[in-house]
């Protein structure tokens, strides 16, 4: 039998705007649960942000999670967040907190840009956490 992974839910919006029209805290928490349910995984934690900017790690609850998923033990196996922007904006911090918690055998997911941990889906990852959102969304409409 085998043991299920520990996760831990990151949850983040940085404006009013955000937590009423785009992605809410109840819909990233809704979505994640799903997420965790359908692949066997133990919810453990969850840490909720609100009102914070992803530019920099200046967020309280990210700290909180960034060091519980240090520790030894750590409490839990994955952190699962919406998307890589909800963790951080910036590719370079993004990745330096990404070996940071993979250094102590914690993984980070996204429920919406599933990618793996090959050369190339880190690639993908450094790439689409280079463009913020709202660029993405312009640049494919001008197409």
């Amino acid at each position: 039998m085998t043991v299920p992974l520990r996760a831990a839910l990151y949850l983040r919006v940085s404006t009013a705007r955000q937590a009423e029209h785009d992605v809410s805290i109840p819909d990233q928490k809704r979505q994640g649960e799903a997420y965790c349910q359908s692949r066997g995984y133990q919810l453990a934690e969850i840490y909720v942000e609100l009102g914070a900017s992803a530019t920099n790690d200046r967020r309280p609850e990210f700290q909180r999670m960034i060091e519980a998923g240090t520790s030894k033990p750590a409490p839990f196996d994955v952190v699962i967040v919406h998307s890589f922007n909800r963790f951080f904006r910036d590719h370079f911090e993004l990745e330096f907190y990404v070996r940071k918690l993979a250094k102590n055998g914690v993984k980070l997911v996204s429920i919406t840009q599933e990618i793996g941990d090959d050369p190339m889906h880190v690639m993908m990852r450094r790439c689409s956490t280079s463009i913020s959102p709202r660029r993405t969304q312009s640049m494919f409409c001008a197409l």
